[in-house]
């Protein structure tokens, strides 16, 4: 694989576009467009072949609306296979679940070389960017992150103890029963740590199930720029100790999808030359 060039990957997300330069399998440059309009995105495309001469383009996520110049000048990588390459790489893991935190959720199963869309969720970062809006007037997810870390998100959720169980299963009296059914304060500190354990439980519960019946629950990958966020992290990981999984969080989680693509791209190359 190391004796192909550089490979510049794009990644047009619902919120963001994303673009890495891959070369010998390590992602060397990274930039994120706060758009997904396509003259931007061309503006960006055209400075990094510019930067990197006779370079390989791959394209990953929406296609709706490309210029016919830029699809003649890309590969095309579906998005289930990118983020698969991408976050099993990233964690140096060859079986795994990889979960993608973007504006919604895509799980998938990643063994063998070969990618399965086993699951997802429409919440995600966009959960978090609306529900911020509404309910701490900002849309911010760094904010919103800032905000939950100082709040209490028992101040909004109704647990099995309030119920009054001791426990139900294997779920603790600690554990949410249901999100925001017990709302106790209108601090934004607490809502935005509502919010925040909305999303983390969600994608928590999904992957941990997803990874149980795939028989890797000692394998999970969180990947996304949603993935980076402290107190989703945390989150997952109370999530992980009832469900006994365990989550891996690699580093630059929000372009494991776009160098994800790159290395598939490659890997296709290098089956097709041996």
């Amino acid at each position: 694989m190391n004796s192909f060039g550089p490979v510049i990957g794009i990644d047009r997300g619902a919120s963001f576009t994303d673009f890495g330069v891959v070369h010998n399998n390590t992602l060397s440059e990274t930039r994120s467009l706060k758009g997904r309009d396509w003259e931007s995105i061309a503006d960006v495309y055209r400075q990094l072949m510019k930067n990197h001469k006779a370079a390989q383009s791959v394209f990953t996520g929406s296609r709706a609306g490309m210029p016919d110049r830029l699809a003649k000048a890309v590969q095309i990588i579906p998005e289930i296979d990118a983020i698969g390459f991408g976050g099993a790489t990233m964690a140096a893991r060859d079986d795994c679940i990889v979960a993608s935190i973007g504006t919604g959720a895509a799980i998938v199963h990643f063994k063998d070389k070969h990618a399965t869309h086993v699951g997802g969720t429409g919440v995600g970062g966009g959960t978090i960017k609306g529900l911020g809006s509404l309910l701490c007037n900002t849309e911010d997810p760094v904010e919103i992150e800032k905000l939950a870390l100082k709040g209490n998100a028992g101040r909004m959720n109704l647990t099995i103890s309030d119920l009054g169980y001791e426990a139900v299963s294997f779920l603790g009296a600690d554990v949410t029963a249901s999100n925001f059914a017990a709302v106790d304060s209108r601090r934004k500190e607490d809502l935005a740590a509502g919010i925040l354990s909305l999303v983390g439980e969600t994608v928590g519960i999904l992957t941990s199930v997803c990874a149980r019946e795939a028989g890797c629950p000692q394998a999970i990958v969180l990947v996304g720029k949603v993935a980076a966020n402290r107190y989703i992290r945390k989150i997952v990981n109370l999530v992980a100790k009832l469900y006994q999984t365990t989550y891996i969080f690699p580093e630059n989680p929000g372009y494991a999808t776009v160098y994800g693509a790159a290395l598939q791209f490659r890997h296709h190359r290098t089956q097709v030359a041996t």
